[in-house]
C-alpha cells in the first residue's frame, strides 16, 4: 500500500479572496481533484486554520473543493458571466471601453466573508488533524508557491522522515527585479532560501525555471535534490465539448490573457495599438485584456486614461469565468503574450488548444509551452515586429485558418509522470533511512 499523501491546499484554502482563479489555482485544484480521486493510498488535505495547521480527509476536502467552484463560477454559462456580457457589447459596438475594466478592482471584504462562510458551512466545521502528527513516510506535496510562510512549513524541519516534495512555477522578481515591487523581491527570497533547507524534491513546470534554479539560485543545494520537469497541460476546462459565440463569427479582435502584472508587457501592446489606430483608424481591431490588477499594473491603466484614441478600441475584462474566458479566446484573432519573462505560459496552450494561433515574446518557456503549436515568435521588447505581425492577420484573412495539428497534453499524462516521480524519490528515501 501506498504511503499517504498530505497535499497543501493553502492557495485553494485563501480561494474566496478572489473573484476568479488565478494559474496557480488552476493547477492547486487539478493536483487536488487528481490525488484526491485518484490516489490508491490515503489522501489528505493540508491547509492553515485558527489553530494551526491541520489536515483533513477526503470527504471534507471535496466538498470545500466544489463550493470554491461555485464561488468562483467554474460551471456557469458565459451568457451569464456579466463580465462576458460586457466585454462582447464592447467587442460588437463602437463603444467606449470601460477606463477601470469591467469588474470592481477587489472583491468587497462583506463578499469575501459571505464567501468563506459558504466554504465553511459547506465543509462543516472540524478542528482537524495537527499536521507534524502525520504518518510516517508520508508525502507532503505544496504546488501553489506560498513558501515563503515560513510558519506553514517550519514543522517540516522535526519531520525528516516525511518526503516534502514544493513546485517552483517561477523566480521572476529575482531574475527581473525591475518589473517586482520590493515586497515580492523579499517573499520569492524567502522561497529560495526556504526551498533549500526543506525541500525534498522538486516539480517545475518547464526546463526554463529548473536552469533558473541551476545557474542562478541554488547552484549548490539543487545539485542533491532530486528535481522534476514536467510542462503543464490543458485544463479539461479547455477541452470540454463547446461551440463559438456565433454572434462573433465577423469580430476582429485579439486578446491578451493573465494578470495586469508589469513583466507581461501589456505596455508594449497599448503602444502597438496606440499605432494601429493612427494608421488604421476606425478599421483597427480590437484589443482584449483579460485579467485582474496587481501591484505593478498602474503604468497600464495611466496609459489607456491618457490615449483617448484608444478607448474604443482596448477594454481590460477582469473577472472573467473559465468558461467566459474560453469562449472569448475561442473566436480571437490570435492570443497574444508579450511576456518579457515567464515559468511557463498556460495561455499559450489554451489558446492552442481551442485552435486559435498565438504571437508571442521568443522566450526559453515559451518555446517549451508552444512547441508543436502555430506561434510566432517576436522580440518582446520591438513594437514595430508585433505590430507588423498584427497586421498581417488583417492583410491574409488565410492566417488564421493555417493551422497545424497541435495535440495538446491531458492531465492524465502529466500526473503519470508526477506520480512516477514521487514513487522514485520516496524509494530512494526509504531505502537511505533504513
Amino acid at each position: 500500500m501506498r504511503s499517504i499523501l498530505a497535499i497543501d491546499l493553502t492557495c485553494l484554502a485563501l480561494g474566496p479572496l478572489s473573484w476568479t482563479p488565478r494559474g496557480i489555482d488552476r493547477v492547486e485544484l487539478a493536483y487536488a481533484w487528481h490525488f484526491l480521486n485518484h490516489w490508491p493510498g490515503e489522501c489528505v488535505v493540508v491547509i492553515p486554520t485558527l489553530w494551526g495547521m491541520r489536515y483533513f480527509d477526503r470527504s471534507r476536502a471535496v466538498r470545500g473543493l466544489l463550493a470554491l467552484e461555485e464561488i468562483w463560477r467554474e460551471k456557469i454559462s458565459p451568457e451569464d458571466d456579466v463580465s462576458y456580457g460586457r466585454t462582447k457589447s464592447f467587442i460588437l459596438t463602437d463603444g467606449a471601453a470601460s477606463r477601470s475594466g469591467s469588474a470592481p478592482r477587489a472583491k468587497p471584504t462583506w463578499q469575501q466573508a459571505r464567501d468563506f462562510f459558504h466554504m465553511l458551512r459547506a465543509t462543516g466545521l472540524a478542528f482537524g488533524k495537527p499536521v507534524h502528527s502525520l504518518p510516517k513516510n508520508a508525502i507532503y506535496l505544496n504546488v501553489g508557491q506560498l513558501l515563503f510562510l515560513r510558519p506553514f512549513i517550519s514543522w517540516l524541519a522535526r519531520r525528516p522522515d516525511i518526503l516534502s516534495v514544493f513546485m517552483i512555477h517561477d523566480l521572476l522578481p529575482l531574475e527581473y527585479p525591475d518589473h517586482h515591487v520590493s515586497l515580492g523581491i523579499k517573499l520569492h527570497r524567502s522561497i529560495v532560501r526556504n526551498t533549500a533547507e526543506l525541500a525534498g524534491a522538486l516539480i517545475v513546470p518547464s526546463g526554463a525555471v529548473r536552469t533558473s534554479l541551476l545557474n542562478r539560485l541554488l547552484p549548490s543545494r539543487l545539485a542533491t535534490i532530486p528535481t522534476h520537469v514536467e510542462l503543464l497541460p490543458v485544463s479539461p476546462a479547455f477541452l470540454q465539448p463547446a461551440k463559438k459565440d456565433p454572434e462573433f463569427s465577423h469580430a476582429d479582435y485579439f486578446i491578451a490573457c493573465g494578470a495586469i502584472d508589469a513583466h507581461k508587457n501589456h505596455i508594449l501592446l497599448l503602444q502597438v495599438w496606440k499605432e494601429l489606430v493612427a494608421r488604421h483608424g476606425d478599421r483597427t481591431p480590437k484589443l482584449v485584456i483579460a485579467g485582474f490588477r496587481s501591484v505593478t499594473s498602474r503604468p497600464i491603466f495611466d496609459f489607456i486614461a491618457g490615449h483617448p484614441a484608444i478607448h474604443k478600441k482596448v477594454i481590460i475584462s477582469s473577472g472573467l469565468s473559465t468558461p467566459a474566458l474560453r469562449r472569448l479566446i475561442m473566436s480571437a484573432q490570435a492570443l497574444l503574450m508579450p511576456s518579457i519573462a515567464e515559468g511557463f505560459g498556460l495561455p499559450i496552450i489554451e489558446a492552442l488548444a481551442q485552435g486559435v494561433p498565438v504571437l508571442a515574446s521568443d522566450i526559453p518557456a515559451m518555446r517549451e509551452a508552444g512547441a508543436g503549436g502555430n506561434v510566432t515568435y517576436l522580440p518582446a521588447t520591438d513594437a514595430t515586429e508585433w505590430r507588423s505581425a498584427i497586421e498581417a492577420f488583417g492583410k491574409n484573412p488565410q492566417v488564421r485558418g493555417e493551422l497545424c495539428q497541435y495535440v495538446p497534453k491531458q492531465w492524465n499524462e502529466y500526473f503519470s509522470g508526477i506520480e512516477t516521480f514521487l514513487m522514485e524519490v520516496q524509494a530512494n528515501q526509504l531505502q537511505k533511512n533504513q
